[in-house]
């Protein structure tokens, strides 16, 4: 069971500041680590009309703005501190 709802968004915007590299970083992770999120990608989430800082995830129900490899790996690893 995933403990960790992740959504990256994958829209133009996103996608080229760095939505990309996200997904790969994700797609990359070791299935120990893997089994305990729940990721999907999402066509647009909305937030470029209203704050302008891509790319965009959401990490279980939050929005988080101008997401890196950096920061997403601190924060999986912050959520996942007592399974793995």
């Amino acid at each position: 069971m995933a403990e960790v709802n992740l959504k990256i968004c994958m829209g133009t915007m996103c996608y080229i500041m760095g939505g990309a590299e996200l997904r790969a970083l994700v797609e990359m992770l070791p299935d120990d680590i893997r089994q305990h999120i729940d990721v999907t990608f999402s066509p647009c989430l909305g937030m470029c009309d209203k704050v302008n800082d891509p790319p965009f995830v959401e990490l279980n129900g939050k929005i988080l703005s101008r997401m890196s490899r950096t920061d997403l790996i601190r924060i999986l690893k912050d959520e996942l501190k007592d399974v793995v």
